[in-house]
C-alpha cells in the first residue's frame, strides 16, 4: 500500500468528521510530518478529504453522503493527473458499466506502459462503483507460461476431471471458476493457442465451460475477461476471437504521454521509494532532470526499475554509514533522515538504454 493511501485509510478508520492535524497523524502513524503533510495535500487537492484552515490545518474525511466523494473513483483520481489517459479511462468505464456485465476488452502497449496495472485499475473501479462486490475476485493469469503445453494451458484455465489424464488425481477448479463474479486477466493473450482461443470465444459467448475430460456436465460463471497484448492482434490472434472483444484500449507510451505525465510519473516513484525505504529523498533538480530526458525504450517499467536501482545504491551506502560527495554525469541526490544525510554519485552505467 502506497504512502498516501496508508495515510487516508487511517482517516477513514477515524470516522467521518474527525478533524486531526498534520503534525497530530505523524506521530501516530511515526512517519515524518513533512511527508505527512505533502500527503494530506494531495488528499484534499484530489477531494478525498476536507481541511479546516487555522493553526494548525486540520484535515479530515468527508462524510458519506457527500455526492462528490460518492463521485471519487480510482479511475477519476487517475484522469486528474494523466491527461492521455483520459480517452482509455472513459473507454474502461464504459466496459465495466455496460449491461448487463460488462464487456471483454483488450489493452494493447509497448512492453512497460502498464497493461495488467491497468487492468487493476479497471477492477478497482469496478468494485469502487459496486458493479463488483468488494471481495470480488480478481485473477491474473499470463499465457506465456504455458504456451508450449496448450493441453496444460487449457487445463489451467478451466479446471481438470478427475482421471482427465495421467496424474489427474482429483478435480480441479480452473482460473475461470476461481474468477467466478469478479476479472480475469489474461497477459500476453497472443501467447494463447488456437485451440484456447476457440473455446474461451465459446465460453464468452454463453458463459459456459466443462472442465478438461468432462462430456456431459456443463459449467457456468459470470466473469469479465480483461486481455492485455504487446502484439498486433490482428496478426496474432484469430478474427473469430477478437469479433468477441468489443472493447480494445490502446495504452500510450512514455513518450506520448509528454514531459509533464513523466514528471509527475517520476515523483510518485520516489514517493512510493521513500515509503518503501522509510525515509526521506530530496532529489537535485538535474536528476530529476536526468530521469525526464533519458531514452527509457522499456516506458514506465523501465522508469521504475532505474529509480529503485539508484535508489537501492544510495540506501545501501546509508546502511553502510558511508558519506560520499561528487559530482558526475547525472550529478546527486540526497536521502536526509534523523540520523544525518549523504550523497550518492549515479553515473551513466546506472541508466540502460
Amino acid at each position: 500500500m502506497k504512502r498516501v493511501d496508508f495515510i487516508y485509510q487511517k482517516l477513514l478508520e477515524s470516522g467521518p468528521d474527525k478533524k486531526i492535524s498534520a503534525g497530530e497523524l505523524a506521530e501516530l502513524l511515526g512517519l515524518s510530518r513533512a511527508n505527512v503533510s505533502s500527503d494530506l495535500n494531495r488528499l484534499w487537492k484530489e477531494g478525498r478529504i476536507e481541511k479546516e484552515e487555522g493553526r494548525p490545518t486540520l484535515f479530515y474525511v468527508k462524510k458519506a453522503n457527500d455526492s462528490l466523494y460518492l463521485a471519487q473513483t480510482a479511475l477519476d483520481r487517475l484522469a486528474k493527473t494523466n491527461k492521455s489517459l483520459i480517452t482509455r479511462i472513459e473507454q474502461a468505464k464504459a466496459a465495466v458499466l455496460y449491461p448487463p456485465r460488462g464487456m471483454h476488452c483488450l489493452i494493447l502497449g509497448e512492453t512497460g506502459v502498464g497493461k495488467s496495472w491497468f487492468a487493476g485499475m479497471i477492477h478497482e473501479f469496478a468494485v469502487d462503483i459496486g458493479r463488483l462486490d468488494k471481495g470480488a475476485p480478481f485473477v491474473v493469469f499470463n499465457c506465456a507460461d504455458y504456451a508450449n503445453n496448450p493441453q496444460l494451458l487449457i487445463s489451467q484455465l478451466f479446471g481438470v476431471k478427475k482421471g482427465a489424464y495421467t496424474g489427474a488425481e482429483m478435480d480441479r477448479k480452473g482460473l475461470v471458476e476461481k474468477a467466478d463474479g469478479g476479472i480475469l486477466f489474461l497477459d500476453e493473450v497472443h501467447r494463447l493457442p488456437a485451440e484456447g482461443q476457440e473455446i474461451f470465444f465459446t465460453f464468452m459467448d454463453k458463459g459456459t465451460f466443462r472442465r478438461v475430460g468432462e462430456t456431459e456436465v456443463e459449467r457456468s460463471a459470470q466473469v469479465q475477461i480483461v486481455m492485455a497484448t504487446t502484439e498486433n492482434p490482428e496478426s496474432s490472434l484469430l478474427k473469430t476471437f477478437m469479433r468477441r472483444i468489443p472493447m480494445v484500449i490502446k495504452l500510450p507510451s512514455l513518450v506520448e504521454r509528454g514531459m509533464e505525465e513523466r514528471l509527475g510519473l517520476v515523483m510518485e516513484i520516489f514517493r512510493e521509494e521513500a515509503f518503501r525505504l522509510g525515509r526521506e529523498i530530496q532529489v537535485s533538480a538535474s536528476v530529476v532532470q536526468a530521469f525526464l530526458c533519458y531514452h527509457c525504450p522499456n516506458n514506465i517499467g523501465q522508469l521504475k526499475t532505474d529509480i529503485q536501482l539508484t535508489c537501492a545504491s544510495a540506501y545501501a551506502e546509508f546502511i553502510s554509514l558511508k558519506k560520499i560527495c561528487c559530482t558526475s554525469r547525472f550529478r546527486t541526490f540526497r536521502i536526509t533522515s534523523s540520523k544525518g544525510c549523504f550523497w550518492q554519485k549515479t553515473t551513466a552505467r546506472s541508466w540502460r538504454s
